[in-house]
């Protein structure tokens, strides 16, 4: 999810009373970029093997997908990224930091972004999320854990109340576009500043599909993430009916929107929730 730079720019010309008008537009920015190089795989990230795919969609939209499997894994995270994410820009950063959790990873470029054709659509991509998550039911009959980031998550949070995972992870996500932008806009709204909410993001979010979510579930954000602010996971954590341990809500106090899933804090929470799927211990 990019910065609510309309909402920044709004608080600029408070004194003269405005109105920020959000829509799609506002939220999503697609980016073209190539594939992912091989040779990028480097560190613990070269234990995967790299396997290109593509996903055929009934209007004709082909998705670009890549899965990386490595040896004794015995899940696969189906990841999708946040805005301005692709393949080719932030898949190697991507697997260096999922290797260590020992599951195959199969990540996916958004429609309109990278590799994947079509006109980039927040409605269009969660119908393309299930079609992913079913698409690499083709590939594995193990456990399939749903991970999203930022506009990702919502992607992945409507995967997982529609689809049985094993697991589902949400980073530095939102519960509505209403709450999200009184985060951004710090409450200040009324005569000084008028925000609108397009109808066709009215009550978009989490805060539905994580009531539908009966597996277990890791929520994770950074103290210091302005873009999506820690008090909308604890709200979406809040929200979730599972009991713990079922539910996880790992907050990395010095991190911000973009690197949450380098803390050690979030890999253990994310072994307990492989560990939980496995039936077994973390190590």
């Amino acid at each position: 999810m990019k910065r609510f730079s309309t909402a920044a720019a709004a608080l600029l010309l408070l004194a003269a009373g405005c109105t920020a008008r959000i829509d799609e537009s506002s939220l999503v920015h697609p980016i073209k970029a190539g594939a992912l190089d091989p040779a990028s795989l480097t560190g613990s990230a070269a234990r995967f093997t790299a396997e290109q795919h593509w996903i055929e969609r009934p209007d004709g939209v082909r998705l670009h997908a890549v899965l990386l499997r490595q040896p004794g894994a015995k899940a696969t995270i189906l990841y999708f990224g946040g805005n301005g994410y692709t393949i080719g820009r932030f898949g190697a950063w991507t697997a260096q930091s999922f290797a260590p959790l020992g599951a195959n990873l199969m990540i996916v470029d958004h429609r309109g972004y990278g590799l994947s054709t079509g006109t980039a659509a927040l409605s269009a991509g969660e119908a393309d999320g299930l079609a992913a998550f079913d698409y690499l039911r083709t590939l594995t009959n193990g456990p399939i854990v749903v991970h999203g980031h930022s506009i990702g998550s919502f992607v992945a949070g409507h995967v997982a109340a529609n689809r049985d995972s094993a697991g589902v992870v949400l980073e530095s996500s939102a519960t509505t576009t209403e709450e999200w932008v009184a985060s951004r806009t710090g409450g200040i709204t009324g005569k000084l500043l008028h925000v609108k909410v397009d109808p066709a993001l009215a009550g978009r979010g989490n805060l539905a599909n994580v009531a539908r979510i009966e597996e277990p579930l890791l929520i994770v954000v950074g103290g210091k993430d302005k873009t999506t602010p820690p008090v909308l996971s604890q709200h979406l954590y809040d929200a979730s009916p599972l009991a713990a341990p079922r539910k996880q809500l790992v907050i990395v106090p010095q991190a911000n929107h973009n690197n949450v899933m380098i803390a050690k804090t979030v890999h253990a929470a994310y072994a307990r929730l492989l560990a939980e799927i496995r039936g077994s211990s973390p190590s």
